[in-house]
């Protein structure tokens, strides 16, 4: 495996020109679209935020009547074109899957044409946004969640068992990526695409973000040791819900840490 030292050379910070030329491919883009009936054109990501890279792709939001994913390459950049409606970036921006991410990317996302001022609107919304607002709705959320994965937290335990190593990588990545994304909400914290799992374990503390990196294999943990790992992430993040839990849902939840020797 290549040394860290190696990549920053690869793909460098992009430069001023780089961003000048990154914002005239997307406003070249952006006419195209609004000429073919698009309602609103949007750049988002990191050439908006500020810390895009030479190689980083360029992310257009386009506001329309459909929804629909494309991968462009255009002079040697990948763009991704992300077809959506406002009526479902409306739902996005209160989804508990989702919103953590949505509203910090509506609120950092640039405008390049809109006709119709739906954009321009959506981000009024996104920018006023509250967590107490949805509170009732993110906690159900995570409660249901962690119940529901509780299954999946006792297949790492099959899949060691039965020696099915790679089902249990698998299974072990699910849960640190899922378990990231829910403690995200418990926190209330928004997200970029990038960095959810240094965030979230930052802020869960010492412990749980050691048993993160444990779980990710980051200390050179072997296969087992990582699952467990996982397994112990999954505890924790039920602790630090536990007041959301329902009585079905706590039971549910307490099977795995009676597997783990880590009581609810």
């Amino acid at each position: 495996m290549s040394g860290p030292s190696r990549w920053p050379s690869l793909n460098p910070p992009a430069t001023a020109a780089e961003y000048a030329d990154a914002l005239r491919r997307a406003k070249s883009i952006a006419d195209s679209y609004m000429r073919r009936g698009a309602r609103a054109v949007l750049l988002a990501g990191s050439w908006t935020r500020g810390d895009a890279r030479r190689w980083s792709d360029l992310d257009l939001w386009v506001l329309g009547r459909r929804s629909a994913q494309r991968v462009l390459r255009r002079d040697g950049m990948i763009i991704t074109v992300k077809e959506t409606t406002a009526e479902r970036e409306r739902r996005e921006l209160q989804d508990p899957r989702v919103l953590g991410q949505a509203v910090l990317a509506w609120r950092e996302a640039r405008v390049l044409a809109d006709s119709h001022r739906v954009a321009a609107r959506l981000q009024v919304r996104a920018r006023a946004f509250r967590w107490e607002d949805v509170r009732s709705r993110c906690d159900r959320f995570v409660a249901r969640s962690l119940a529901e994965w509780a299954e999946e937290a006792v297949k790492v335990t099959r899949f060691l068992a039965d020696g099915l190593w790679e089902s249990a990588a698998v299974q072990r990545n699910l849960l640190v990526n899922d378990l990231a994304v829910l403690m995200a909400i418990r926190l209330r914290v928004f997200y970029h695409e990038n960095g959810l799992w240094e965030v979230v374990g930052a802020r869960m503390g010492p412990t749980w973000h050691r048993w993160q990196r444990t779980a990710l294999s980051l200390g050179g943990a072997s296969l087992t040791r990582s699952c467990e790992a996982s397994l112990r992430l999954y505890c924790l993040s039920a602790r630090a819900a536990k007041d959301l839990l329902r009585d079905r849902e706590r039971a549910v939840v307490a099977r795995v840490g009676e597997l783990c020797g880590m009581p609810l």
